[in-house]
């Protein structure tokens, strides 16, 4: 307990220091939501008032051979159907630095979810250390960069894990994304929004850091879980996490998970400290999801690359996760808010032109 006391007295020290510095990345901008265009279309919603006496049935069977459209049931404009479409909510899994378990708890979580009956889809973003198929003992044979090139379509790299999650193997299609040009970026919205429909909610697992392919992940998205440990270095580097993104993604809900805590009283001190630092310096609230006890299952998982959701799901981690996964259960209201992955690539190329503009001008 004293490094973890003496880190986060360095935190504090550090986050004075730093309340007066300005943002070091453009400010994504957020995208509009459409509006329920069925609540306001007058085609079904405005009718004119009628003060006749009310036919009698005869009459009115009548009336209806003779005029059927007239008294159809109102259609619904196919935009407005495409308006009111639910959307997948995407969330976004990063930590400050590496060694906290980010891709253990973005596979488990996601399985989690799946036992729950959503439908959900893991993205592993993590280009330096892309290791997600080897903790679910798969070997996807395609990655985005197969898309980006026009060899197979989004769907066609879906892959089936355990679960019954669905895995997108990232690799040198995440730094293509930057690239695309408009014909292709429509092609590539065109096939993400086959995402919406087939999953509930889309899980990526993001590098550790701050690299420009991580930070446009993290300006993309709506809802982004910060995991962290008592570890003094990785408290640190949360916190650095939380302060750029809250300032480069302002709309974001922030979210906090601590890894790996010897106690349920150590979990909560470290949420606690963070959140309180997060609120004085930041301005920002964290939700914090909760803590996951260190436990011996999770190494036996990886070694075996069985998740410990499926192989051992009544161990603590397992209950952690569980707890973590139902605490995101109460935020449906985010889901409808949701620009779903169509939203998602705009935010990301919106960062990628930002940041481009911003080099030609020399600002980077």
């Amino acid at each position: 307990m004293p490094d973890q006391a003496q880190g986060l007295r360095a935190l504090a020290d550090q986050a004075r220091r730093d309340q007066s510095g300005h943002s070091l990345y453009p400010a994504c901008v957020p995208t509009d939501d459409p509006a329920d265009a069925v609540g306001a279309h007058p085609d079904v919603n405005s009718r004119a008032p009628s003060h006749a006496p009310p036919a009698s049935p005869r009459v009115a069977l009548a009336d209806a051979r003779l005029h059927p459209a007239a008294h159809a049931a109102p259609r619904v404009p196919t935009e407005a159907i495409m308006q009111t479409r639910r959307h997948a909510r995407v969330l976004a899994v990063t930590s400050g630095k590496g060694g906290v378990g980010k891709t253990n708890f973005s596979t488990n979580l996601a399985l989690t979810l799946a036992k729950s009956g959503q439908r959900v889809v893991v993205i592993d973003a993590d280009l330096g250390l892309a290791n997600l198929h080897v903790v679910l003992g798969i070997t996807p044979p395609y990655h985005l960069g197969h898309v980006m090139r026009g060899e197979c379509g989004l769907r066609d790299i879906l892959y089936p894990g355990p679960g019954g999650i669905q895995i997108i193997c990232g690799g040198s299609g995440i730094t293509e994304l930057a690239n695309l040009g408009e014909a292709m970026r429509q092609a590539f919205v065109a096939g993400l929004q086959e995402l919406d429909n087939l999953a509930d909610v889309i899980l990526i697992d993001t590098g550790a850091g701050l690299s420009r392919n991580v930070l446009a992940f993290l300006c993309a998205v709506q809802e982004v879980i910060v995991l962290t440990t008592p570890e003094p270095t990785a408290i640190t580097d949360a916190y650095a996490t939380i302060k750029v993104v809250s300032q480069e993604n302002p709309a974001a809900n922030l979210m906090l998970v601590v890894n790996m805590a010897q106690s349920q009283a150590e979990g909560e001190a470290v949420s606690n400290k963070l959140t309180l630092i997060a609120r004085q310096f930041l301005r920002i609230e964290l939700d914090t999801l909760g803590a996951i006890p260190q436990d011996p299952t999770v190494s036996r998982a990886v070694r075996a690359q069985r998740p410990f959701a499926l192989s051992e799901p009544q161990s603590a981690a397992a209950r952690g996760i569980a707890h973590i996964a139902a605490q995101l259960g109460y935020r449906e209201q985010k889901a409808a808010q949701s620009g779903g992955v169509t939203g998602f690539l705009n935010q990301m190329q919106r960062f990628f032109g930002f940041r481009e503009s911003a080099r030609l001008r020399g600002h980077l």
